[in-house]
């Protein structure tokens, strides 16, 4: 765990919100434009039309693979408390 002044506690914060932000964009993005490329394909896949099947599955690949990244690279452990250590 570590030791963060307020002002770094702030600012991984809000890192870790715009990380979170960018993985939704991209995993949004891409269920909107692959329903949308694929819709008149007229394509199956697992028994269902192409367009679902790729951007559902999709979006949930991508969606796992962001969590993943982020926890590697953009969160990390700390106590998000305003209490010093020697206050009781």
């Amino acid at each position: 765990m570590k030791n963060l002044t307020k002002q770094e506690k702030h600012e991984q914060c809000i890192r870790e919100i715009r990380g979170t932000l960018v993985v939704v964009a991209i995993c949004c993005a891409w269920h909107i434009l692959s329903a949308f490329l694929l819709n008149e394909s007229g394509l199956y896949f697992l028994g269902m039309p192409a367009w679902f099947s790729v951007s559902t599955l999709g979006t949930i690949v991508l969606s796992l693979l962001g969590v993943w990244y982020l926890l590697k690279h953009v969160f990390i452990d700390f106590e998000y408390d305003d209490e010093e250590e020697g206050e009781e």
